[in-house]
């Protein structure tokens, strides 16, 4: 009963610096000129943060995937890590995919304020 406490109290450790940590670099990464790069560099900051996966391949527990690759590279060998590489690369497309289409928005969106603004002469 108290490991299950100890993994509660674990994720919510960890949640709560990932969150800090998030909202530092959400202001670092406010450029005005590059905007597909501040998302890309955000999109790939949260998946590799936020994307979980189980930490033994028969158990239900789950850690952060970069973790577990980490210590299954290191304890297993690298053939192990590819089982938690995938769904990270999965979340890595996923978020560049969302970033992009954010990104062309934006853009969009400050084009036609842009165009409005002007004033011909």
């Amino acid at each position: 009963m108290d490991s299950i406490g100890n993994y509660w109290l674990f994720w919510l450790l960890y949640l709560l610096s990932a969150a800090i940590f998030t909202a530092v670099f959400w202001r670092i990464t406010r450029f005005q000129q590059a905007v597909w790069t501040a998302y890309s560099l955000r999109a790939v900051a949260l998946a590799v943060i936020f994307t979980p996966w189980y930490s033994n391949p028969q158990g239900s527990g789950m850690a952060p995937a970069l973790m577990v690759a980490t210590l299954d590279a290191i304890t297993v060998g690298s053939s192990a890590a590819f089982r938690s590489v995938v769904p990270l690369i999965m979340a890595l497309l996923f978020g560049l995919l969302v970033a992009g289409i954010l990104a062309f928005r934006a853009k969009k969106n400050k084009n036609i304020t842009n165009k409005n603004n002007k004033i011909d002469i």
